[in-house]
């Protein structure tokens, strides 16, 4: 199994390159630094692996951004993402959204890390205990949501409401009166069963409800 490691921190990676030092059926090609090397390494034939083992935080490219443009570009390939923290909106999009095969903690065995590998190579989704539950806690939670649309306008005010913007603030920016602020915003808290700013806030990033805008 021709594999890639992608991490920021070289101590990372030689960890890694130490657990799998002694699996026959595992070759690491090459390690990288940053994930924008990778892509143009992979955009000119210079290597071609089964499965990219990559870091979720680095400095120039996310592990995010960075799966988004491999399984666009080279949906073959297989993405096992490792982080320090199973954040549930974002193991549900890499996981659901944009479909990289594996979730891990920095913290796993190497005997999960090989079983996370072979199972990704296999076609199978390997997440760990931890990306696991967040995952299943995002669902229920998005599942408990009625369908929610908001209109242009509303779309316009929440956005500006998440930015500190009061009532009359907002008026002036979209030359309407306050009154029809106002009848917008408890038009918005309606529609999401939100009764605080914060609560709203958190309803409308998970749902993505300003994705249009």
């Amino acid at each position: 199994m021709k594999t890639v490691i992608i991490d920021d921190h070289n101590i990372i990676i030689e960890g890694i390159e130490m657990l799998l030092g002694f699996e026959k059926d595992i070759k690491i090609l090459k390690s990288y630094n940053d994930g924008y090397d990778f892509l143009d390494d992979l955009r000119t034939n210079k290597i071609v692996p089964d499965v990219v083992l990559m870091d979720l935080m680095m400095p120039t490219i996310s592990g995010l951004e960075c799966s988004k443009i491999l399984k666009k570009e080279f949906p073959e390939i297989k993405i096992i993402i490792l982080s320090m923290n199973c954040d549930e909106k974002v193991v549900y999009d890499l996981i659901e959204k944009i479909g990289v095969e594996g979730y891990l903690s920095k913290k796993i065995s190497r005997k999960e890390l090989v079983a996370a590998l072979n199972d990704v190579k296999l076609g199978y989704i390997h997440l760990s205990d931890e990306a696991s539950r967040a995952l299943s806690e995002f669902k229920k939670r998005i599942f408990e949501y009625p369908e929610i649309k908001l209109s242009a306008r509303e779309k316009e005010i929440v956005a500006l409401m998440m930015k500190g913007n009061t009532n009359r603030e907002i008026a002036e920016k979209l030359f309407i009166s306050e009154s029809t602020v106002e009848t917008h915003r408890k038009n918005v808290y309606r529609k999401t069963d939100a009764h605080s700013l914060p609560k709203l806030i958190q309803i409308v990033q998970e749902l993505n409800l300003l994705e249009s805008l």
